[in-house]
């Protein structure tokens, strides 16, 4: 029997409204944070493999995404998002808690943990888990760069249908037998509503090379014991990006998915749960590799 899911929101700076979705009562809080053009059901399959007495899982929609609120105020770069997710567990009252981060979402899961380590907070990270990250610069997909343009991103968004819009987008970051219909629908949601033109970007627009560089400089100093999980097909942030962060921070471990995408949480759900409660249940941290 699946775990019910209950919608809350909690507001960020007393006024910015930040949606999530909790399942679970268990003791081991987890924080879950998508990436870009995505939200909080990217988590669902995954979400519902969990032992919902041993869990409480916080499906978070990042500012600007989902159902969180997408003011028109230009704060949507990866430290404008670590600051939303730091005061989000700070609301919660959490001690501890365990980050779980698909691309963006692990750039940004990956501030959190280095800005704990640097500023006095009232909560630690106890583990982290990074799935096809986008952790270093990189050329930006040819979508990210018309969303860029002033002119051709508004048009782009308000012209292409958005189920359209989904597909092409999945063809590009799953593997073929992934792109369900119902995957379609859910991820052509991402794509229309009011503010979402405005989010996609002003995000697209927030990403700065310099400071991905600056922050790679960072990573040989993570002190939390890291999971990095990845597809072997992934063209969006390629297999290579996956073993320079696992040399990058300490005692990390790697698990490579063949025959998928970006998405392995998505695409490869059940393997993807197996690999987090293994490295959760895990106090040893061997910096390991494996293959599969």
């Amino acid at each position: 029997m699946k775990a019910p899911l209950e919608s809350r929101f909690f507001h960020y700076n007393g006024s910015i409204a930040i949606h999530y979705k909790v399942v679970g009562r268990g003791p081991v809080p987890i924080v879950f944070l998508h990436g870009f053009a995505s939200a909080h059901d990217t988590w669902l399959d995954l979400a519902a493999m969990f032992p919902a007495d041993g869990f409480t899982l916080y499906l978070l929609d990042l500012k600007g995404f989902g159902l969180s609120a997408k003011p028109r105020d230009g704060a949507y770069s990866v430290r404008d998002q670590a600051a939303v997710v730091g005061d989000f567990i700070r609301e919660l009252g959490l001690r501890q808690v365990n980050l779980i981060g698909h691309s963006m979402g692990g750039t940004i899961a990956l501030r959190v943990c280095l800005d704990g380590q640097r500023d006095k907070e009232p909560f630690a990270v106890r583990k982290l888990v990074l799935i096809d990250c986008a952790a270093y610069p990189q050329k930006l997909p040819k979508f990210f760069r018309r969303l860029r343009s002033p002119v051709l991103g508004p048009l782009l968004l308000h012209l292409i249908p958005a189920r359209r819009m989904a597909r092409m987008t999945l063809e590009k970051v799953f593997c073929s037998p992934a792109v369900t219909p119902e995957r379609i629908t859910r991820y052509a949601l991402y794509f229309c509503g009011r503010g979402v033109s405005y989010a996609l970007r002003a995000t697209v627009k927030g990403i700065d090379p310099a400071e991905y560089a600056r922050a790679g400089e960072s990573y040989g100093t993570l002190s939390v014991p890291t999971l990095i999980i990845w597809g072997m097909e992934d063209r969006i942030t390629k297999p290579k990006n996956g073993y320079r962060l696992h040399g990058d921070i300490p005692g990390s471990q790697l698990k490579i998915f063949r025959n998928c995408g970006h998405s392995p949480q998505e695409e490869r759900p059940r393997e993807t749960c197996a690999a987090i409660l293994a490295f959760l249940d895990n106090e040893q941290f061997p910096p390991t590799l494996k293959q599969h």
